[in-house]
């Protein structure tokens, strides 16, 4: 299905203002949001296996043969309160379609049932499992999401890329650092508060309402819960999408001026049309589905890189 940009936009722009508000109990949010999945057809060919990933239930999504090893882990967005595995089923598959490579949706704790650091547990749970158990070393797994989630796997990029601290930790200790990131309007400083009131998704009170759901108790410099003031260095090539024209726009920015100071490689790309998180729509508007591509091509050929590095030192071996 291939609707027009802008008239996606103007259906969307009730449905979040009504849905993503303080004053909405999280779960009617969580039930809403759901419900829009069922709008946001897959590809020809997906296929969905359901699975756990430790206690969390998972998805295993593909579209398509497998064209190479590898994997994608991907931590859905929506302000660590709401989400789940069917709001980005759509995205996950047309990104499994693009990169030829299972992708895994997980579906982790919440706030503020669960506060943080409950969803980063969970994805480093996911992660050594997913190695240890499916075939995917973390050599060759890439770490995804969109706005909250896309903070997520920020501050699992950051744990698994950690240098040893104590004898018997390090690579005998942690599954090693991802072959990638890729981060979508990522959510990486939640108590930073935007100047922005609101864009076309969310609004700048109901990410205040969020963001201290899934703080807790923690200290607003505790990098699990702001990822952006931890050390970047030792993460592995990034990409990074932004919208002109969301809340997070500035932080995005910084946060790309901030992988680079520390060494990084990073894709930076911002876009004038879409909106926050667009790509999960990826199954209605074309433009979200270039955006799809695009990350699938980064991909691509960032495992291109590691197989022929591998085979090198293989080689040399």
């Amino acid at each position: 299905m291939n609707l027009p940009l802008p008239v996606v936009r103007e259906l969307l722009r009730p449905f979040f203002r009504m849905t993503f508000h303080p004053r909405v109990p999280w779960p009617a949010q969580r039930l809403l949001v759901n419900a829009l999945s069922a709008c946001q057809p897959l590809p020809r060919g997906t296929r969905v296996e359901a699975l756990w990933l430790g206690a969390r239930r998972a998805e295993r999504v593909t579209a398509g043969p497998a064209s190479g090893p590898g994997a994608v882990l991907y931590l859905h967005g929506g302000g660590f309160t709401v989400g789940s595995p069917a709001t980005h089923r759509a995205l996950a598959a047309h990104l499994a379609r693009a990169t030829g490579r299972p992708v895994y949706l997980l579906d982790y704790r919440l706030a503020p049932e669960h506060p943080c650091p409950a969803a980063l547990e969970d994805t480093l749970a996911a992660v050594e499992l997913l190695a240890r158990l499916a075939g995917h070393p973390t050599s060759s797994l890439v770490l995804a999401g969109d706005s909250a989630g896309g903070g997520i796997a920020l501050a699992a990029a950051q744990h698994l890329a950690a240098p040893a601290r104590e004898p018997g930790d390090g690579a005998a200790g942690r599954p090693g650092t991802p072959a990638a990131l890729v981060l979508v309007s990522p959510w990486a400083d939640p108590g930073e508060v935007a100047e922005q009131r609101r864009d076309l998704v969310v609004s700048r009170a109901w990410g205040l309402a969020c963001a201290a759901a899934y703080r807790g108790q923690a200290d607003p410099a505790d990098p699990r819960y702001a990822p952006a003031r931890g050390d970047l260095t030792g993460l592995p090539p990034t990409y990074l999408h932004t919208n002109m024209g969301e809340l997070l726009h500035a932080q995005c920015v910084a946060l790309a001026s901030s992988l680079r100071g520390a060494g990084v490689p990073v894709t930076f790309r911002e876009s004038r049309k879409l909106w926050h998180a667009a790509q999960a729509q990826a199954g209605l508007v074309e433009e979200a589905a270039e955006s799809v591509r695009d990350i699938g091509s980064f991909l691509t050929e960032r495992w291109a890189r590691l197989a022929e590095s591998g085979a090198a030192d293989a080689k040399a071996g």
